[in-house]
């Protein structure tokens, strides 16, 4: 068994905490945000469909996979949710990874220690590109490129220890 916390954030960008503990195949025991225990029996009834019965209820699901939500449609109702691990809500709350982030500035998503800089100053890079790579807990993680653009600042050099919101690189609009 094993637990995972993983972050459902919905249409009005609240937060919501779930634990999911998987007791056995197609058995789980998740904690709501309000602490409140349940048993949830879930399988895929189809390619886009899951069936779930929790508290005597059936449920079934629609589920349709986008680019980096899913669409869930129960009873009439659809919801466009993101479902995040620890790390990726760190990594987004940072702007990692963000569509159309507003910032030009990457900060550091985790502790750790700068391993390489891909890219310099002046080099142009499309959304996704990797601009450093950061050790954290004995791994390298990839930061990408959160806007294209072109790299203004880099703020770091390989074997400096950054925490977690420092400033990394700077991506500003291509004149």
């Amino acid at each position: 068994m094993s637990d995972k916390v993983k972050y459902f954030v919905g249409q009005d960008d609240e937060e919501r905490a779930w634990q999911v503990e998987t007791v056995e195949a197609g058995l789980y025991r998740v904690t709501r945000p309000d602490g409140e225990t349940i048993e949830v029996s879930a399988f895929a009834a189809d390619a886009a469909g899951l069936s779930l019965l929790s508290q005597g209820r059936i449920i079934e699901a629609d589920v349709l996979r986008r680019e980096t939500t899913y669409e869930v449609q129960i009873d009439g109702e659809t919801h466009a949710i993101e479902v995040l691990n620890e790390r990726q809500k760190r990594m987004k709350a940072a702007g990692v990874g963000a569509r159309g982030a507003d910032s030009p500035e990457l900060k550091s998503p985790m502790a750790g220690k700068v391993v390489a800089l891909p890219v310099a100053v002046g080099q142009e890079v499309a959304l996704g590109d990797t601009v450093i790579i950061v050790e954290a807990m004995k791994m390298e993680n990839d930061l990408k490129a959160h806007r294209p653009g072109v790299v203004a600042e880099v703020a770091v050099v390989p074997g400096q220890a950054v925490e977690i919101g420092d400033v990394l690189v700077r991506i500003e609009d291509v004149q």
